[in-house]
């Protein structure tokens, strides 16, 4: 019996029913939580759930995440290695992280996630955040200045959690955060694994920047073309990555992971201002470098002209919320001046990270839900070697790369 199977009106009734006055669950309908292509390493439902409370009506809507039916799915997306880290994000890190909250005096729990009602090995149950009203933003559009700024704020309170527990409470954040994650990606044993993917995304964007800077900045797109070679295409790749997401102390934190527009949620009020983000997805979540998610929200889920435009005082609120929330927790070195300095220099040593992830992400968030990379048939990627793409890149993909590409040569991080 897959996980997706136990969601069974017993179930929902020992999940739901403990509360003061209890719930009878009565009936319940499954139906599908993503859209096509939306995820490939999990399945996501969304289950409606009908009962009564002291008689009177009642009812909840839940999302349901479970691995992929498919051993073969699973296999290939290593769904099993993510699904636990996610768990343990759910059971391990972020109570440690809330418990110390509450002893810091930093407030209530941290809005900052779907509220957890089961974390097991094959299944988590979260709340809908849609019945609160959060909604999605157009991956396609790229983030706005509002947007991004909202998430950036919201990344900065999570970073600032953790910063502030390792600095107060050490020793349990060793064991009970950063210990209870681990690298699910970029690590040197997957190295073979993710040849043909890597290699794959990496010829996709060197072929469609190569023309779009032919035909936009014709010979002096040469300079910018070759050091986008020189990062992706000369079989270290993956070793540059697998060293870009190694703790950098001091200023190493929990990390998201996989910061990018599907996995964050905007509530907004009357007035059509963003009121609430909620980050969703913790597969990937890592002890790092908060540049990662940083540099993974703004390069993935932005264009060159809103980064041009606001990119510097983007950074400027990420940190402004950083210094408050360690502040509201009691801690208050680094001081501001030196948290500025420590940031700049993360992003220009570890900024190049997003470029990494951009190689790949860029086609899924600028195409048609239609025309979402698939996994290519056959191949010469060799034994031990795992996925590849076929990319179907859109002239905006192309824009915003050769944009991304020119922004870090010329800003000299790359």
């Amino acid at each position: 019996m897959n996980a997706a199977e136990t969601i069974t009106l017993e179930f929902l009734q020992d999940l739901l029913g403990g509360g003061d006055p209890p719930v009878t669950v009565t009936s319940f309908q499954v139906r599908s939580g993503a859209g096509t292509g939306d995820n490939y390493t999990s399945t996501l439902y969304r289950v409606s759930v009908r009962g009564t409370v002291g008689g009177s009506p009642w009812r909840r809507s839940l999302m349901c995440k479970c691995l992929p039916a498919d051993p073969e799915q699973r296999q290939v997306f290593k769904s099993d290695l993510l699904f636990r880290n996610e768990v343990a994000f759910y059971t391990e890190a972020l109570p440690a992280l809330l418990e110390f909250q509450r002893e810091a005096g930093g407030g209530g729990a941290w809005r900052g996630v779907a509220r957890c009602l089961l974390a097991r090995g094959d299944l988590l149950v979260l709340e809908d955040l849609a019945e609160r009203g959060f909604r999605m933003a157009d991956r396609r559009r790229g983030l706005d200045a509002a947007h991004c700024g909202a998430a950036l704020r919201q990344l900065a309170r999570l970073h600032g959690l953790a910063l502030a527990m390792k600095r107060r409470r050490p020793q349990r954040f060793r064991q009970r955060v950063a210990g209870a994650l681990a690298e699910t990606f970029f690590v040197g044993d997957n190295s073979a694994w993710y040849r043909e993917y890597y290699r794959s995304a990496a010829d996709n964007a060197v072929a469609m920047v190569g023309k779009f800077l032919a035909e936009e900045d014709g010979e002096a797109g040469a300079r910018y073309l070759q050091r986008l070679r020189d990062f992706a295409c000369d079989g270290d790749f993956f070793g540059r990555m697998v060293a870009l997401v190694q703790p950098r102390e001091p200023l190493a934190v929990l990390c998201h992971g996989d910061c990018w527009t599907n996995n964050l949620l905007f509530r907004y009020g009357d007035d059509g201002a963003i009121v609430e983000v909620c980050l969703i997805d913790f597969q990937i979540a890592r002890y790092a470098s908060p540049a990662l998610d940083i540099s993974n929200l703004l390069y993935v889920c932005t264009t060159p002209e809103m980064r041009a435009q606001h990119g510097r005082q983007l950074l400027r609120d990420y940190h402004s919320s950083l210094v408050d929330t360690l502040r509201g927790l009691g801690c208050e070195q680094p001081s501001a001046e030196e948290l500025w300095d420590m940031l700049e220099v993360e992003m220009r040593d570890c900024g190049r990270f997003g470029l990494g992830l951009a190689l790949d992400m860029l086609p899924i968030t600028t195409c048609e839900t239609g025309e979402m990379p698939r996994l290519r048939e056959g191949g010469d990627s060799g034994a031990g070697a795992g996925p590849a793409w076929s990319y179907q890149c859109t002239e905006e993909c192309a824009r915003r790369m050769a944009g991304l590409v020119k922004e870090l040569v010329d800003s000299g991080q790359l």
